[in-house]
């Protein structure tokens, strides 16, 4: 066990300077390396996961050079994957006095992240939805229209699925943007 220990302490070595239990280091980066194994799980990759975990454990904020040392990534993917957390309101910006740099911490109100930041995302993917399915109905009347009558029976199937699909995003919506929803978090 020491030597497990050691091992992970070695690859994350500011880690290890800043907690000074082993044990407590070795927690954290398993927590790390769950926070990547469950994002590659969803098909978001492992980093945006550890990214996350790291900045969530971290009591003090931390600079994308920080960040990428620590994980042994390239600071052109921890900015990316800093990026794509903004977005979902998962981490925010912060100052530090005295240094330029951009530093960066976790949301740890999950409930907040959530309702600012993947809710909203979903929300505004599933607009993006409607628009493309108002395009795609758009077409599919066009082609109805200049169709001959044995494409007729090919376009009806078309158009059943299309209105399933309608359908769904209509009550995935509904689901999104019910009140209720926005109560429970």
């Amino acid at each position: 066990m020491v030597n497990y220990v050691q091992s992970i302490l070695n690859d994350m070595k500011h880690l290890a300077e800043r907690v000074k239990s082993p044990e407590l280091a070795a927690a954290c980066l398993r927590f790390i390396e769950s926070g990547g194994h469950t994002t590659q799980s969803f098909g978001l990759g492992q980093v945006i996961g550890q990214v996350f975990a790291l900045l969530y454990l971290s009591p003090k904020p931390l600079c994308l050079d920080e960040i990428a040392e620590e994980l042994g990534v390239s600071k052109a993917s921890v900015s990316t994957t800093v990026r794509q957390l903004e977005g979902w309101s998962a981490v925010k910006q912060v100052w530090v006095k005295s240094d330029r740099r951009d530093f960066y911490e976790a949301e740890t109100d999950f409930k907040a992240m959530l309702r600012h930041g993947v809710l909203m995302t979903l929300r505004k993917k599933m607009d993006t939805a409607s628009v493309r399915l108002e395009h795609v109905e758009t077409s599919l009347v066009e082609a109805l229209k200049k169709s001959a009558s044995t494409d007729r029976e090919e376009a009806r199937v078309v158009a059943e699925r299309l209105q399933q699909a309608r359908k769904f995003h209509a009550k995935v919506s509904g689901l999104l943007n019910n009140p209720l929803l926005e109560h429970l978090l």
